[in-house]
């Protein structure tokens, strides 16, 4: 009983949702592009992961073909084709992510008409973490669609540099500008009638001093009404930038010269003391001859003043002989006669090293005078 109050009650939900449907806890909804059909399934959760599903697409297959699956998160799908109807067998990655949105598109056949075709999609075993109940069906229907619109004008056209003559209005075609030569290439802010669509044929600009046409084309909704803007730019010639003149330096401050300094006076010399006589030295004496000496006796011999006397003369045969000792005193220099030659030879030794000591200083100074004379001479 339960299962059939829910039943009608997704009936009555289909019933006042012709563009989408929900089915406890799968939400299908449609879109319709030129002569695509996609048909889109998302899973919110109710059921915690589901691992594995199968989706049973209905379709008219005399006005739509099905092209593919476009989006499968958290697994992937098998499809199979059985007859007006698109089996997909829904399996999730070993990862435990699970299912969360599925789509599938389809393709109007050339001439069909789908602006009232209908799909119904049904959710059959559901492999979840919790137990799910049996998911009614969900259809989609897709409603007829305005006509396209055929209007193919601008709304507004805005160049990123330079200004357009006359002011821009959607219902004049034809435009001049110009811009400076650094300007290479030109883009164009652009509004265009709804659902039309806008190309523009170039970007560069030119050589200098050059006109480049662009050519803006707006094409309608319906894709066969054509309208085409004109915009010619002039670009500016080149001109050599002035050279900036190099600044001049600032000239340095002339140093002040240094003072110099006051020559010093010269000091006088001192006179130069006359040289004292040098004393002649004292004649050294003349050494006395040594005089020869006397000849020795030779031993053994009596001298002559006892050889006269016999025994018993003078003193007697008992008498002892006589010895004479004669001193013979040698004839030779004193110490003092020695001493007084040294000190004489010390004394001229001192006085010629006075007189050579006392020219040499003599002789010095007189250089020095010419040396200072010849300065100031100068």
């Amino acid at each position: 009983m339960r299962r059939i109050i829910v039943l009608f009650a997704a009936l009555a939900a289909l019933w006042f949702l012709p563009a989408e449907g929900h089915a406890l806890g799968f939400e299908v909804s449609g879109s319709q592009e030129g002569e695509g059909l996609e048909v889109q399934v998302e899973y919110d959760g109710t059921y915690g992961r589901v691992n594995a599903c199968v989706f049973r697409v209905s379709f008219e297959p005399g006005l739509m073909d099905f092209v593919g699956t476009q989006e499968v998160s958290g697994g992937y799908l098998v499809n199979t084709i059985e007859g007006s109807t698109l089996r997909a067998v829904y399996s999730s990655y070993t990862d435990g992510s699970g299912l969360e949105s599925v789509s599938f598109e389809f393709k109007a056949r050339k001439t069909a008409d789908i602006t009232t075709t209908r799909v119904e999609v049904y959710v059959e075993q559901v492999a979840a973490q919790k137990e799910v109940p049996e998911i009614p069906p969900v259809s989609v229907e897709y409603e007829e669609r305005p006509p396209a619109s055929s209007e193919a004008k601008l709304l507004a056209l805005n160049p990123d540099s330079g200004e357009l003559e006359p002011e821009f209005s959607p219902d004049i075609t034809e435009y001049e500008m110009s811009v400076p030569y650094s300007v290479t290439e030109m883009s164009f802010g652009i509004s265009a009638s709804p659902g039309a669509r806008v190309s523009v044929n170039r970007r560069n600009l030119g050589s200098g001093g050059s006109d480049t046409l662009f050519r803006l084309t707006v094409t309608a909704e319906d894709g066969v009404t054509k309208q085409v803007y004109t915009v010619n730019v002039h670009r500016g010639e080149y001109i050599a930038p002035t050279p900036k003149p190099t600044a001049t330096p600032k000239p340095s401050p002339t140093p002040k010269p240094t003072a110099v300094p006051k020559a010093e006076k010269t000091a006088e010399p001192d006179a130069t003391p006359k040289a004292t006589k040098t004393p002649k030295p004292t004649a050294t004496p003349k050494a006395a001859k040594t005089p020869k000496p006397t000849a020795s006796p030779k031993a053994g011999s009596t001298p002559a003043a006892f050889a006269a006397s016999g025994p018993g003369e003078a003193g007697g045969a008992d008498s002892a002989p006589l010895t004479e000792v004669v001193t013979i005193e040698r004839e030779g220099v004193s110490t003092f006669d020695r001493l007084a030659a040294l000190g004489g030879v010390f004394a001229a030794v001192l006085g010629a090293a006075a007189v050579g000591t006392f020219v040499y200083e003599k002789l010095s100074r007189r250089r020095e005078e010419q040396l200072k004379g010849g300065r100031r001479r100068k």
